[in-house]
């Protein structure tokens, strides 16, 4: 979407509406059909993990705007919206930004959440309700604080047999962007990390494991949804989409958009069409 209609629609909220139902928005993401970007967002483990991982969807995605991370301790973080360049973000897009981000972590399981806006220390979220800050509040500033988290993990479908590179696989497509190892990998498969590289040396080892399964969830994505390049690379665990591009391009021979172009399944013609 331009921005310069971005901005038209959530400004005309705003004067018709206020700026709750921008602040809520990010409620009912759980209520959208299924995406991939969301679910790689709702698959972060910590409120740091999770502000990781949005940085990277707006790398990924062009923004013109940033959330940057100024400060950090166990139960708080300090973020800021910020423009890349130019004019600083419009109050409506802070406040549509803020709300989606303080429902994403409630969603991964951090407990007790209060949002202030600083430097007033003006309180926008506490208790699960959101409250419209007053006017003269700047609205680009948040300190996100928090009682505790909880341990939701991502459910992995099991899989059938001892086969042991399925198992691995299937564990790292459970969570593309988590910072994989293979000593973790080695400890969720209860088995030493020498035992697993021995048994994952027919697939090429670790690395080359998890590249093919990053490889695999991407030409998914491109085969059968419209999905961007931009959140197809993000949902696949790539760092950038140079990376995308680049890995993709070793595994396939060929760059994302050309894959696609040749293999998107599109729908059979009906008898007599």
């Amino acid at each position: 979407m331009p921005l310069a209609v971005k901005r038209w629609l959530l400004t005309d909220i705003a004067q018709n509406h206020g700026l709750l139902p921008l602040l809520r928005v990010g409620q009912f993401l759980s209520q959208l059909p299924p995406d991939p970007a969301i679910s790689a967002l709702t698959a972060a483990g910590t409120p740091f993990d999770l502000f990781e991982r949005w940085s990277r969807l707006e790398r990924f995605v062009h923004s013109r705007h940033r959330v940057v991370v100024r400060e950090t301790s166990s139960t708080q973080l300090v973020a800021e919206h910020v423009a890349r360049s130019g004019a600083r973000p419009e109050p409506v897009e802070d406040v549509l930004i803020l709300g989606v981000l303080t429902a994403l972590m409630t969603t991964i399981g951090t407990r007790g959440v209060t949002v202030t806006l600083e430097p007033h220390h003006a309180v926008v979220f506490a208790d699960g309700a959101f409250t419209v800050p007053e006017p003269g509040h700047g609205t680009a500033l948040w300190r996100f604080a928090w009682s505790s988290l909880s341990s939701v993990t991502p459910a992995i479908p099991p899989v059938s047999g001892t086969d042991v590179a399925s198992r691995a696989r299937r564990l790292l497509a459970g969570n593309l962007h988590h910072s994989w190892a293979l000593r973790e990998l080695a400890t969720k498969l209860g088995m030493s990390p020498r035992t697993l590289q021995r048994r994952l040396q027919a697939d090429g080892g670790f690395t080359a494991l998890l590249a093919a399964t990053r490889a695999d969830a991407a030409a998914d994505l491109l085969m059968n949804t419209g999905h961007s390049l931009g959140v197809v690379g993000f949902a696949s665990g790539y760092a950038d989409q140079p990376h995308l591009t680049r890995e993709f391009k070793r595994r396939t021979a060929m760059t994302p958009a050309a894959f696609r172009s040749a293999f998107t399944r599109r729908p059979a013609k009906q008898a007599g069409a």
